[in-house]
């Protein structure tokens, strides 16, 4: 596993998580391969099965690539799946396992990220669906820091769609109360005292820097044990798959595709 050293610090490129010293990330690497183990309440399935757990993943998410801009932002797709079928499909890419729940779970994330997830679902199409009008739905897997004369199709007016997780606003652009002018009355005037704006917009900004954070664009597929009891406490369970992902939208033209907005 690549790790990014800053100041002296170790940081694993996956998770994002920081050392002091490069022990502590060997520790991180390690416990990564020791979660890529196939458990006792695992077992190995033939390959056909295997390919059929593929095949109904890749299924879940594209129905969920619509072609109204609604649906764009974050989606959660959850399917009823079994631990043995989790871990022939995901098996040399778990991140974590967590012992005391028995949960798994796999980050994918950076600019191979979605060639990565090809080669895992075995489908170069797994996460995009086109429809007329020349417009295609994906799942966002990357993207570079926004450009803001650029329009962002993850920032659209509908209430039901989430903001860009990379966009962060600009306070300046707000309306609030901490931004208006400190004004006194004077022979019936209105005066402004420009110290006092400037330092209460300084405030502003530095609290909305410390609030809003820009979160990475990634895919995290999770597994998961939900055990449910009735009124005579009788137990039942199953086994689940957790996507979390992002949808964007592109218009194609000529060759080329073109981010776009709600129509």
């Amino acid at each position: 596993m690549s790790n990014n050293t800053l100041n002296n610090k170790f940081e694993c490129e996956i998770c994002g998580k920081i050392y002091k010293r490069h022990s502590g990330l060997e520790n991180h690497v390690l416990k990564i391969k020791e979660s890529n183990n196939m458990r006792p309440t695992a077992y190995e399935l033939p390959e056909r099965a295997i390919e059929e757990t593929r095949q109904a993943l890749v299924y879940h998410i594209k129905e969920k690539l619509k072609q109204n801009s609604r649906y764009v932002g974050g989606v959660r797709v959850m399917v009823s799946c079994t631990e043995s079928q989790f871990f022939g499909v995901f098996k040399g890419h778990i991140h974590d396992y967590y012992p005391k729940t028995g949960n798994y779970k796999c980050i994918f994330k950076g600019v191979n990220s979605y060639y990565t997830l090809s080669n895992v679902l075995k489908d170069d199409n797994w996460g995009i669906k086109y429809f007329l009008q020349q417009q295609k739905t994906f799942v966002l897997s990357y993207q570079q820091s926004p450009n803001p004369n650029d329009p962002d199709p993850l920032q659209e007016s509908d209430p039901l769609q989430e903001l860009n997780p990379l966009q962060e606003p600009d306070p300046l652009q707000e309306s609030d109360p901490l931004q208006e002018p400190y004004k006194k009355r004077m022979s019936g005037n209105w005066e402004h005292d420009p110290l006092q704006v400037q330092n209460r917009a300084s405030m502003h900004i530095a609290k909305k820097r410390r609030i809003f954070k820009p979160k990475p664009i990634q895919i995290v597929i999770c597994w998961k044990r939900k055990t449910k009891s009735d009124a005579r406490s009788i137990l039942y369970s199953s086994g689940f798959i957790v996507i979390n992902f992002t949808i964007s939208r592109t218009r194609v033209i000529e060759n080329f595709y073109q981010r776009i907005d709600e129509n």
